[in-house]
Parts: structure tokens; sequence; C-alpha cells
């Protein structure tokens, strides 16, 4: 058995483990499954990264009921290429960015989610406290996965982890408690305001590139012309020499 369905059997293990901790978060209408990536993260350069699945994704997309890791694994790695049904519209505006440097979730790259666990949309739930200490419980899974990505050379950040924080500011907030560091710093003011940061711990060494325009937001637009306006700096990450452990 592969590190990586190793891991995802770890992760669907957790996730059904502690579902009834986080019930109030998931649809009871959805049968869901543990997601922690879409694409071949094995072999992505480029890594996008957001929040948590949405339970959307397992409505009406020839999702089985029942899945082994390794069943999952497969579906999970041929999502952008080979799966029943195509990627999910949440991937197009990320699919727009990526195509300013060159690349796709068919060649190149692949997308993380901070917590595995596919929900209801964040913005319907009330208990934004509650959901932020879910996913920051759930990012454990986050950071385990960076080493499996060993051809990985940097990560796209995007938008919030609820409305209590933008996304470079949580990892931040929740690296250190499981042995990772996030440095850096990004713009205070303006519309679509871009950060460059580093990711380091165990077997991870990676730039960071962060907006603070949500791919699903209104004003999405602005995370590819963001992603376009900062190719060069990007495209010069991923000629570097990729992960070394620290």
């Amino acid at each position: 058995m592969s590190a990586l369905t190793q891991y995802v059997g770890q992760v669907v293990t957790y996730v059904e483990e502690t579902r009834e901790v986080f019930a109030p978060f998931y649809r009871p209408d959805v049968v869901t499954h543990a997601v922690p990536f879409f694409g071949d993260v094995e072999s992505a350069r480029v890594l996008t990264v957001g929040v948590n699945p949405a339970a959307g994704e397992f409505v009406d997309r020839e999702w089985p009921a029942t899945m082994t890791p390794v069943a999952l694994v497969k579906r999970l790695k041929t999502y952008f290429g080979q799966a029943p049904v195509p990627p999910h519209p949440w991937f197009a505006t990320w699919t727009a960015a990526l195509a300013r440097i060159d690349l796709s979730y068919a060649r190149g790259a692949a997308h993380i989610d901070i917590s595995p666990r596919a929900t209801a949309a964040m913005g319907t739930h009330s208990d934004w406290r509650g959901f932020a200490d879910m996913v920051e419980s759930d990012a454990k899974w986050f950071f385990e996965l960076l080493p499996l990505c060993q051809a990985a050379r940097t990560l796209l950040i995007a938008g919030c982890v609820t409305k209590r924080w933008y996304i470079n500011d949580f990892v931040a907030r929740v690296a250190r408690r499981y042995g990772y560091q996030f440095t850096g710093q990004a713009e205070s003011t303006g519309e679509g305001r871009v950060g460059f940061h580093h990711l380091t711990g165990p077997g991870c060494n990676l730039p960071v590139f962060f907006c603070s325009v949500s791919p699903s937001g209104n004003n999405r637009h602005l995370l590819i012309e963001r992603v376009g306006s900062h190719q060069a700096t990007i495209k010069d990450w991923l000629g570097g020499p990729g992960q070394t452990a620290t």
C-alpha cells in the first residue's frame, strides 16, 4: 500500500470517528467522503489551497455510497482527467488563475484543503467559531499531506476561513500547533490584497502566494488578475529546488 493510500485511510477513519462532534456542519441529506485533495498531488508542482470541500461535490456527481481508501485515492488523483463527471464549477476560478502561469489541474497542479471534511457551505453556518475550531482540529491532515507532495514548488492560497481570518492568517495561527512555521507579510489595505509567505516544517519548504479574494467571491476575477500580475515571481518559484526536509 502506498504512503498516500495509507494517509487517506487514516483521514477517512479520523473523519468518521469525529463525525458526531462536528455534526452541525454537515448536510444531513448528503452522503459525503473525506477529501483531503483533488488531483495528482504526488506530481503537482503547484498546490492551490482551500478551506474544506463542499458537500455539493457529492450531489448528483456519481460518487458511490462507500469507497475503499484505494478507490478513493484513484478517484481523487484522476479527478481532473478521468473522473466520471467534470470537475465541480468551484474550480473554474483557480483554473483560470493557473492558466496565467501556464499550468492546469490536468498538467502540473492539484488542490488541497485545510480540512478534509465535506460540509455545508462555510457561509451558511452561524456558529463561525465552531466551524473555525473544526478546521483547526482537522488541519493536522493538511500538514501531514504536505510532505507527500514531493514535486510541489509553491502553494497558492486565497480567501478566508470564516469572516474572522484570512486564510494566510489562519494558517499562520495554527501552523505552530503542528510543528510548522508560516512567515512573511501581506498587504494591509486595498481590494485583492496580496501576500508573499513561506511555509516550513517537517518535510516541507514552500513559498506561498496569498490573495485575499476567494475563488468563489463576487470579485473572483481579482484573484485571476493578481496571479497574472505576479506570474514572474510564481514562475521563478516553480524553477526552484522544491521541497527539502527541515
